[in-house]
């Protein structure tokens, strides 16, 4: 009997406490629900609110129209009662209006111009929360809206990495290097806005003082990074410090009425193009004939996992046209790249150039250049623009089959290296399906099986490049030849880019010329609700 006392009793400790946690979870489905349907109606708000305060922000922000109209909608949907014209409300930050949005809560629009976030913030009772001397609980939504007519954020050089712990330049921190002038100025005249330079890396000071030294820091300059009237100061943002070595002036430098182009500890920005569709194997492109050296002839496909080697001299499969062995390449899908051995210079077609596994390896005594051509009708010409993507042939690098995985684009090029991206004429004429992509020059793809290539472009003779280099998880060096005058002289070095990449290295002995000039660009239209 004694026995089932005790058993008696047991059960009754282990009822109460059940029945306690039983509530307790109860409490927090009851908690969690009103979140829930609180953050409903806070979307309910948010969503015209930002997208009625998007109306003002294009061409210039008028702070005060957007709180109006992100009050209105608050209101209507029953925040803030009694509130006149939302004052307490935007004095707490329960409603904030920001544009560029600033909160971590806009995820990859955080920073960006023509865009706008409204974010509101209120309170319900909780029950589980008392438990805990918590007795509301709170909730904050936000919404984005976009009114952009087209753009990829405005800026020349965009390093996304946040990661500072890596001194090789591969994890965020940029650099400008080489001792010579990295020029950024408007490419004509009307453009007022843009060129900026933005690094996301978190290292160093953030003084808005580019300090002499040797640290780690967001953006390390060992040259001059210029920038021209009527580009607006800030120039430079930095989430970071930035470091310069030499002597003069601090850089970086500007010539603007403001006292300062530097803005260290500024917003990070998100990747402008992330949303952007990869264009194959979504698009149904041809696979052109590859001369080879040795194996089987003009075959490229997924069965054949060696690059096309072009080659020049006597066992070489690239023609002499002239003094000079050319090898003329047609646009499409190159499975496991191309590896260009020796003096040689490859000629593209206008179009899109699809790399699947390898990459581009170009050595130091070839060259590339792009060449017009005419459309179908065999009269209208097609200027000489390209797009490059660079990916990998997924199933092939899971199967091992090294030469399928993403590689490096590698140009070193001991000639003239020209390359521009397709535009809005030249891709209607090649192909329309591609004009999704236009502006865009190189893409390194970073949604790949492996690690991520890098990208790395060096001139020593003319190195004139236009379009997007878009390569959000990679390294991209650009490097102008010795003695490189910008985009006038001999040799030149004249680059109306935009990149975008976790890191970046602008380098020059010389001048180094970029203008600015939306129109060669990859450009992101939005308008209405974006996050």
């Amino acid at each position: 009997m004694p026995k089932v006392r005790q058993s008696r009793g047991q059960v009754l400790i282990i009822t109460a406490f059940a029945m306690i946690v039983l509530l307790a979870i109860a409490a927090i489905v009851v908690d969690l629900g009103f979140s829930w349907m609180l953050h409903r109606k806070e979307q309910n708000a948010a969503d015209p609110g930002s997208l009625a305060a998007a109306k003002w922000i294009n061409p210039t922000v008028d702070q005060a129209k957007m709180e109006a109209e992100a009050c209105f909608y608050a209101k209507e949907n029953g925040f803030f009662a009694g509130d006149a014209n939302c004052a307490a409300a935007l004095a707490s930050g329960d409603l904030d209006v920001n544009s560029p949005p600033s909160s971590a809560l806009s995820g990859e629009w955080r920073g960006f111009k023509g865009y706008v976030e409204v974010i509101i913030t209120s309170t319900h009772p909780s029950f589980f929360g008392q438990i805990f001397g918590r007795p509301v609980a709170s909730v904050r939504t936000a919404a984005v809206a976009a009114n952009t007519p087209g753009n990829a954020n405005s800026a020349s050089l965009t390093a996304l990495g946040h990661d500072c712990t890596n001194a090789n330049n591969d994890n965020g921190v940029s650099t400008v290097s080489g001792g010579g002038t990295v020029h950024i100025f408007p490419a004509r005249a009307g453009i007022t806005s843009g060129g900026y330079v933005q690094v996301n890396a978190s290292c160093g000071n953030t003084d808005d003082l580019c300090a002499n030294g040797s640290g780690t820091n967001a953006l390390k300059i060992s040259g001059q990074l210029v920038a021209d009237a009527p580009l607006p100061a800030p120039f430079v943002n930095t989430v970071g410090g930035c470091s310069y070595q030499g002597t003069g002036l601090p850089q970086p430098r500007c010539q603007t009425t403001s006292p300062s182009c530097l803005d260290e500890g500024a917003i990070p920005l998100g990747d402008p193009l992330s949303l952007l569709p990869e264009p194959w194997p979504f698009l149904n492109l041809t696979a052109p004939a590859c001369p080879r050296i040795s194996g089987p002839i003009n075959v490229n496909g997924p069965s054949d996992t060696n690059p096309c080697t072009l080659k020049g001299g006597n066992n070489g499969t690239c023609p002499l046209v002239g003094a000079i062995y050319t090898c003329t390449m047609q646009p499409g899908v190159y499975y496991a790249g191309w590896d260009v051995q020796s003096n040689v210079k490859v000629v593209l077609k206008p179009g899109m150039y699809v790399f699947a596994g390898f990459g581009i390896k170009l050595s130091n005594n070839s060259s590339m250049e792009t060449v017009s051509d005419v459309a179908a009708d065999g009269i209208t010409p097609i200027e000489a623009r390209i797009t490059i993507f660079s990916t990998d042939y997924t199933a092939g690098c899971l199967a091992n089959k090294q030469n399928f995985c993403e590689g490096d684009v590698n140009i070193t090029a001991q000639g003239a290296l020209n390359l521009k991206a397709t535009d809005e004429t030249s891709c209607l004429l090649v192909s329309p399906t591609i004009c999704t992509w236009r502006g865009i020059l190189i893409w390194q793809d970073a949604t790949v099986v492996r690690t991520p290539g890098n990208v790395t472009i060096t001139g020593t003779s003319d190195l004139i490049l236009s379009g997007t280099i878009y390569a959000a998880e990679s390294h991209v060096k650009i490097s102008g030849g010795n003695g490189s005058t910008g985009c006038t002289g001999t040799p030149k070095a004249c680059l109306a880019i935009q990149i975008i990449s976790e890191s970046w290295d602008i380098n020059g002995n010389a001048t180094v010329d970029m203008p600015y000039d939306p129109d060669e660009l990859f450009q992101l239209v939005q308008r209405g609700l974006v996050h």
